[in-house]
């Protein structure tokens, strides 16, 4: 086990060393949370909420009309059950 050392600030602030951060996958703007367990504070990192991922896929390069929609999901459905993996 990796043990890291910080100090709690007069405003009772701890900071987590970048390495730690880096190998848990914490960036800046990240929720961790806080928790009790027998006696010890446990930190782990919070999951992601749909918010935190909202605008992080770009938009298409060209608008798609609502019928080259249904054309392709059309197309795909009849992949799918000509190669027998359509779900039922």
């Amino acid at each position: 086990m990796q043990r890291y050392v910080s100090s709690v600030s007069t405003k009772g602030q701890v900071t987590l060393p970048a390495e730690l951060r880096k190998s848990v996958g914490i960036e800046p703007g990240d929720k961790v949370v806080i928790e009790v367990e027998d006696g010890e504070i446990v930190v782990r990192r919070s999951a992601k909420s749909w918010r935190d991922s909202y605008r992080s896929i770009p938009a298409v390069e060209h608008p798609v009309t609502l019928e080259e929609m249904t054309e392709i999901a059309a197309d795909e459905h009849a992949a799918d059950w000509a190669n027998g993996t359509e779900d039922n």
